[in-house]
């Protein structure tokens, strides 16, 4: 029957005779021939979730899971709208999505104001579109083949191929190779766009790192199929194909367009972080590549390997690049249509669909972190240890050869002075400087903000390892022998025991201390204000503490020299020199001249004494401190700080 929803007649109306059957809009002439599903009994269990939802937004908790099935998941999730979430598009542009499957993507563009023509070839998916669409009278949901369209020209601000191009070859006119069956779809796309209008991809990456250790082909479910370039056999005869970075530069030169990319981790199908093309190298990307690492969608067994450690070791190297496992790619015209349109290195996404408030990001060329949602410009920065996460580090030493004896007793070390710091968090919160030391700081995990902890430091201890194991088992079981490991349970318990015997103080087994600066433009000083650094509390050491851009020289710092306990003997250190850096400024301004002149604003727990070469901090306790207030430099108010660099000498008694 014909539907009487036809309030949104679809642009693409204007050059196709359609009717509205149902809600969805449909070619007069033709069927669109394309069967692809999930299957019948996937499809009414979706049906029946959408029918029976009170919220339909494309962030409603009630698709938030738990699901019973992959499809589910990836029709449903909140999750899927990220991959559009780090881009800055067009406010209430005209949108051409290709293959817009049951409308997870399609919802959330409704729900941005944007007028939305969504082609969707199996009608079974278009369908489940138009309920997922019910009341948005800006989306027209269109069951029809691409090829059998005819699209006006220049009437999109954007043409979506989320997940689609890879079948190119698949539905194209009998003859074109995947090349140019993508050629001929993108010449298409562009030729319905407006002048300053873009096209958006998203796609799995020949050459990800998870294929490059034998994992799966997502598509094919066989490992090799696309690191071998899809060779005659079943791979071809499927019509699928993706493509590497260079192949797709190739096609772009050829078609005369610019192209900017982004990177969907762990992939584009649920993304939990964005990273532009560049900002791998921001701060905290590391951390980010590190915990979103490789995720199998294929039923299929993974192959022994230790991919998640090789994963790493090619993002650390820079070849996020060309080894993401999925792309994400902006096409226009010109340089100048993609200037702006990622303003940020990376986002962090919250893992639930109310938690958009709690997601983190870095904008281009910052050195700190702010929350991405919010619309205060000179929102407060967080600050971010520079740092990798711990389980990284853990991963890597295991890696690198060390035995069983050894290993428990680094990972209790690192546990014991987490309690000792109360730093009682989710395992992925804790960081390892350079060193290897526990940092003092953690990672500010927009999805674990809220997390329960265990009040037990046993509990806590073995929650982290579990959170360990899961993440590092299989690389675990390709890069150590387990069986002369006694394996990971006799691991865990070994740790745990540890934990007991107070004669182990550090991995290392030295004093593991840190020194910190904090920072207030009041009288208050806090946690969430700070940068802290690992000090050997032995020799000459220099200790870097990184400001974010928040820092102006009219606030006051305080410098904690230490945070050890010192017991019944005051410890010496002689501060040599205290250098503060304004931003992109080589050159410091010491703060020791301001120790000797006595025009320090308070200290606790300490003695100073004015020296030869600097001045002799005398700490006389667990929390020494001492409150400097920046204005008496007489710099200009507005300046930002970009870090701190303390020389200490430990040796010196004078």
């Amino acid at each position: 029957m014909h539907s009487e929803n036809t309030l949104c007649p679809p642009i693409l109306g204007t050059t196709n005779e359609l009717t509205c059957v149902d809600g969805v809009w449909r070619q007069a002439s033709q069927a669109s021939g394309i069967d692809y599903s999930d299957g019948q009994n996937e499809e009414s269990i979706l049906y029946e979730t959408l029918a029976q939802a009170k919220n339909l937004a494309w962030n409603s908790p009630e698709f938030a899971g738990p699901y019973c099935s992959w499809a589910q998941e990836y029709h449903l999730s909140p999750l899927r709208a990220n991959l559009l979430r780090g881009l800055r598009l067009p406010e209430a542009g005209c949108v051409l999505e290709v293959g817009a499957g049951c409308g997870a993507v399609t919802r959330f563009l409704g729900d941005q104001g944007f007028r939305v023509d969504a082609v969707e070839g199996s009608v079974k998916r278009a369908n489940l579109a138009r309920a997922r669409c019910t009341g948005l009278d800006n989306v027209s949901i269109i069951s029809a083949d691409f090829h059998g369209l005819q699209y006006p020209k220049e009437s999109y601000d954007l043409v979506l191929f989320i997940g689609v191009l890879e079948y190119a070859q698949r539905f194209a006119p009998d003859g074109l190779s995947s090349r140019e069956a993508v050629i001929r779809m993108l010449t298409r796309a562009m030729q319905a766009l407006s002048a300053d209008g873009k096209i958006i991809i998203a796609i799995e990456n020949r050459l990800g790192a998870k294929y490059l250790s034998g994992w799966p082909e997502d598509h094919l479910g066989t490992s090799w199929s696309g690191v071998a370039g899809y060779p005659a056999g079943s791979a071809a005869e499927a019509g699928i194909r993706t493509f590497d970075k260079s192949e797709w530069e190739g096609i772009f030169r050829e078609l005369q367009l610019k192209h900017r990319s982004f990177y969907l981790l762990p992939d584009y199908k649920l993304p939990k972080a964005f990273i532009r093309e560049g900002g791998d190298d921001a701060p905290g990307a590391n951390a980010i590549y590190g915990r979103y690492v490789s995720v199998n969608r294929t039923p299929a067994p993974l192959p022994s390997g230790p991919a998640r450690f090789q994963q790493n070791a090619l993002y650390r190297a820079g070849l996020l690049s060309s080894c993401a496992d999925s792309f994400g790619i902006v096409v226009a015209r010109s340089d100048e249509e993609l200037e702006g349109l990622m303003p940020h290195d990376w986002i962090i996404f919250g893992a639930g669909a109310d938690s958009m408030e709690k997601d983190l990001c870095i904008k281009s060329g910052a050195n700190a972190p702010t929350a991405f949602t919010s619309p205060n410009p000179n929102d407060r920065s967080i600050t971010l240890p520079q740092g990798e996460p711990l389980f990284q580090h853990w991963l890597k030493r295991a890696a690198s050869g060390t035995s069983q004896e050894e290993f428990s007793k680094l990972l209790a070390g690192h546990l014991r002075r987490a309690v000792q710091a109360g730093l009682r968090v989710p395992g992925w919160g804790l960081m390892a400087s350079e060193t290897g030391e526990l940092m003092s700081e953690i990672f500010p995990w927009p999805s674990e903000c809220d997390l329960p902890v265990a009040t037990d430091n046993r509990l806590w201890a073995a929650s982290v390892l579990d959170g360990f194991f899961e993440f590092a088992k299989t690389d675990l079981e390709s890069v150590v022998d387990l069986e002369s490991w006694e394996g990971l349970g006799v691991l865990k318990q070994q740790v745990l025991e540890r934990l007991r015997d107070p004669s182990v103080d550090s991995a290392s087994g030295e004093r593991n201390c840190f020194a910190t600066i904090y920072w207030a433009s009041g009288e208050a000083f806090s946690e969430e204000q700070k940068s802290a650094h690992p000090s050997s509390c032995q020799g000459r050491e220099v200790l870097t503490f990184s400001l974010p851009k928040s820092v102006r020289a009219d606030m006051r710092l305080r410098f904690d020299p230490s945070d050890h306990d010192v017991g019944a003997k005051a410890a010496t250190v002689k501060l040599e020199s205290m250098l503060l850096f304004e931003t992109q400024v080589s050159s410091g301004v010491d703060l020791v001249p301001i120790f000797k002149s006595a025009g320090v604003d308070a200290c606790n727990q300490l003695e100073i004494k004015p020296a030869e070469d600097g001045v002799i901090l005398i700490i006389q306790g667990n929390d020494p401190w001492v409150v400097i207030d920046l204005a008496q430099l007489g710099l200009p108010s507005h300046l930002s700080l970009e870090r701190v660099e303390a020389h200490l000498d430990w040796g010196s008694q004078d």
